[in-house]
């Protein structure tokens, strides 16, 4: 069963139903929004694409999750894994949410690849955003080594409600479980949060306005944007963060890729390096220089788009001091 009704992007909803599973609808430029299917239907499909990608996937070697918070940067990364020859990286699918509702977990391999072909197959567009890399092959390629998904923050949330979700996955999986996390600062974290809550901004982006500047003021004035950074959202990052602490201290430390998205858009070629070998991926220039090539430096920071309050500040600052992994953004408050 499909039904176009549009997804809930809060922290709590329809998405944390166990029956049936949110799944994204590639439309092309248009692409953002979510329908519903049943939890019944990813099994049938799974046993489909693992038949249709059964080559492709016979010397697979490691499934990688990424973990964290929304806004942080998990798209961009993920896009720029997938389009390795040897590497394919699910796009929105919700892989934990998946494996909480009982899919098996060595079907998500190939539930992982259909979804990430099917994104390809569209143009490989979300929310105004295009994430391909010119000259790559993104796509069901002739043979993968690492296949994953980069829906961090709801493997996050599922992990909160079910503690034991990161060990079980590693327990029942055949392939060798990695996770990556990537930090972005808490202020410009929990401002595009509270600018995005309500899609009123990625429709924005979709609707290819040439002045986002203007247009983000004009909407922020006529109360279609926030103006003002959101409370729920300063509790929403704070929850995350302690189920990123817990997920921590179920895998070995050599499991976790760890990276700020400052780093990574300030030397992404060195980073992609890091990433091909936490991956054992080839670290082919080829690939490394045409991602890299898609970065853009993050010059332009979502705090100063929005106001804070004192106290705001000073519960984020309690954050970052309360997380090693958060460490980077010490005294940068």
């Amino acid at each position: 069963m499909v039904t176009d009704k549009p997804e809930d992007a809060s922290p709590k909803g329809e998405h944390a139903r166990l029956d049936d599973h949110s799944v994204p609808i590639f439309e092309g430029g248009k692409s953002r929004r979510h329908v519903r299917q049943s939890v019944s239907r990813f099994r049938a499909i799974s046993v489909w694409s693992a038949f249709r990608y059964r080559a492709a996937l016979k010397d697979l070697r490691t499934f990688v999750q990424f973990a964290g918070w929304p806004r942080s940067g998990h798209s961009l990364v993920g896009a720029l894994i997938d389009a390795h020859p040897h590497a394919a990286i699910a796009h929105e699918l919700d892989t934990m949410g998946l494996f909480r509702k009982g899919i098996p977990a060595d079907r998500l391999p190939a539930l992982c690849l259909a979804n990430a072909a099917a994104f390809t197959a569209a143009g490989r567009h979300w929310n105004g955003f295009c994430y391909a890399v010119p000259g790559a092959s993104h796509g069901p390629a002739k043979t993968l080594h690492v296949v994953g998904d980069k829906k961090g923050d709801w493997a996050t949330r599922w992990s909160a409600e079910d503690p034991a979700l990161v060990s079980r996955l590693a327990c029942q999986s055949r392939l060798d479980c990695r996770w990556i996390l990537v930090t972005r600062h808490p202020l410009d974290n929990i401002s595009t949060m509270s600018l995005r809550r309500g899609r009123a901004y990625d429709k924005l982006r979709i609707s290819g306005e040439q002045d986002m500047g203007t247009a983000i003021q004009s909407a922020q004035q006529d109360g279609r944007i926030a103006a003002e950074v959101n409370d729920a959202m300063i509790a929403d990052y704070c929850a995350l963060a302690a189920s990123v602490a817990a997920m921590k201290t179920q895998m070995p430390s050599e499991k976790w890729f760890e990276i700020t998205y400052e780093t990574f858009t300030e030397r992404p070629h060195e980073s992609l390096e890091r990433l091909a070998a936490f991956l054992s991926l080839d670290p082919d220039p080829a690939w490394r220089d045409r991602a890299a090539a898609l970065v853009k430096s993050d010059r332009n920071k979502s705090r100063h788009k929005l106001s804070w309050r004192d106290d705001q500040r000073e519960r984020v600052a309690e954050v970052i001091a309360g997380h090693g992994f958060l460490s980077a953004y010490m005294d940068r408050t």
